[in-house]
């Protein structure tokens, strides 16, 4: 697996939206129990929403190919004046002149 997925992963749920756009494919395509989102919808979601201050990913998984990887994994994110999220996640990563997320999909767990 290419190094430091796992911290571009990562980075999505603690760095704010320009870090995002820079790891991400343009039509990328997100999945919430509270709705869906792509491409720029997810850039401005992102510059709006309050990001996490920590979050443990246990339980992962990886399938790979050449260009592609997917990433599984239980997530507990913490933000302080608000519940635990625990969800369940998948990830799509393709390599475009560098890894970039493809599809995310988070299950309330």
């Amino acid at each position: 697996m290419p190094d430091g997925l796992w911290k571009l992963e990562e980075a999505w749920w603690l760095r704010g939206a320009a870090e995002a756009a820079r790891h991400m494919a343009p039509n990328c395509i997100m999945v919430f129990p509270e709705g869906l989102l792509q491409g720029q919808e997810i850039i401005d979601g992102l510059a709006q929403a309050t990001r996490w201050d920590g979050v443990t990913m246990t339980d992962r998984r990886v399938a790979e190919s050449d260009d592609v990887v997917v990433l599984a994994y239980r997530a507990e994110a913490l933000r302080t004046g608000t519940p635990p999220r625990r969800v369940l996640c998948s990830s799509a990563w393709v390599r475009l002149g560098g890894w970039r997320l493809i599809a995310h999909q988070q299950t309330l767990a």
